[in-house]
């Protein structure tokens, strides 16, 4: 008797601790896909000060389009997905389902450099 109602128990706690609750997972359920524009940051931790511009350039874009900044993707140098096939850093994308609308790599002098392409992109 006593068996039996440990076992009762025991597997209802083994088959809902296997279940996962969509509301409370992290991320959403299918990240590599996203369902509209998004701005992707490729980062190199190694020259920060290369990245100035882009940084400037990202807060007015935070400004303007807070969506899809909030949306945004950063990505280290050091990680190992990189299915953008990114070689030079720093680089910013927008993307449209997995489509490079913009892609900006390097060493960029200005701001508006970065602002007008991207800009372009994400307002249409």
């Amino acid at each position: 008797m006593k068996r039996s109602i440990l076992i009762a128990f025991i597997i209802p706690v083994i088959v809902l601790s296997s279940c996962e609750n969509l509301l409370f997972s992290e991320g959403p359920l299918n990240e590599d896909i996203p369902q509209d524009k998004q701005l992707v940051f490729f980062s190199d931790d190694e020259n920060i000060q290369r990245e100035a511009v882009y940084y400037d350039a990202l807060l007015d874009i935070k400004k303007n389009f807070p969506e899809e900044f909030e949306n945004m993707k950063i990505i280290s140098e050091k990680t190992d997905h990189n299915q953008f096939e990114i070689e030079t850093f720093p680089s910013l994308l927008v993307i449209d389902k997995k489509q490079v609308l913009v892609q900006i790599e390097g060493t960029v002098v200005s701001k508006e450099d970065i602002l007008e392409p991207v800009s372009s992109a994400l307002s249409k």
